[in-house]
């Protein structure tokens, strides 16, 4: 029954010039965080990865590059190792973009658990705007050519809506104590469920992503068992699938909840 313990990771990089005092902190960072998953062994982990710059004619080099899904955990270490902070124009980057396209070019697997992690030092194009208009907040606009909206068409809301409709929790990691920057990557994080912290209280996030794993993957054994039962009798009906394994109903009800999540349901729930 595959992809009752899959995870599946995308780490979202900012590698402009203006990382190039913090891209050796971000990377060990990454790597610190494939380390530490990649211990559990109730999991099945892949990790992929998302280089983000700028825009033409703010950076001619790529807006986006993209390295899939993998579970060879060692190659996707030396592509981390291999980053190189580089390009970039004014202060603003394609922040929006990366997270799209961690979003929608992963090759995310049907009923995995999903993350993705945003790292950078720069807000996305436009944001300062979009939080005057839709929260009614006044920032700087800082050092942004695009600052009346980003040129991909992108913003927080569009982005985020992206990453509910993928079931991907956005965590962020700030590289600056700037608070356009803050604002920005506080509001992609926590729009998905996800949180945004200083990058050097980056364990916060490893942690609360472990505690995720945990309660999601604590009784894969039983979540197997209710799905199975699910299945034979067609009905995800709490009191009847407890009384079949002779369960309590907490239990049940709680692992229909987290296989409905990463649906594993759908075809048993008339919606």
């Amino acid at each position: 029954m595959k992809g009752l313990n899959y995870v599946d990771i995308c780490f979202v990089v900012d590698t402009t010039g203006s990382m190039g005092s913090f891209i050796q902190v971000a990377q060990q960072q990454l790597l610190n965080a494939i380390a530490t998953l990649s211990t559990d062994n109730n999991i099945n982990l892949q990790v992929g990865l998302v280089e983000y710059r700028d825009h033409p004619p703010q950076d001619t080099s790529f807006v986006t590059r993209i390295y899939p899904l993998t579970d060879n955990l060692h190659k996707m270490q030396n592509h981390i190792r291999q980053l190189r902070a580089d390009g970039g124009g004014d202060g603003a980057e394609a922040v929006y973009r990366g997270v799209e396209d961690a979003c929608q070019q992963m090759r995310w697997r049907k009923h995995s658990c999903r993350f993705a992690i945003l790292v950078g030092d720069a807000p996305p194009h436009g944001f300062a705007a979009w939080m005057q208009t839709n929260r009614g907040v006044k920032l700087g606009k800082g050092s942004d050519s695009w600052h009346d909206g980003c040129p991909s068409g992108l913003d927080v809301q569009l982005v985020t809506a992206t990453a509910e409709d993928k079931r991907v929790k956005v965590y962020s990691l700030s590289m600056v104590r700037d608070r356009l920057t803050n604002e920005a990557f506080n509001a992609i994080a926590t729009l998905t469920g996800g949180e945004c912290v200083p990058a050097d209280n980056a364990n916060i996030v490893i942690t609360q992503i472990q505690s995720i794993l945990k309660n999601e993957f604590s009784n894969v054994i039983f979540d197997r068992q209710v799905l199975q039962t699910i299945q034979q009798f067609g009905q995800p009906d709490v009191t009847e699938i407890a009384q079949l394994l002779d369960s309590p109903r907490l239990p049940v009800a709680a692992s229909i909840a987290r296989l409905g999540k990463r649906g594993f349901l759908e075809e048993f729930v008339q919606i």
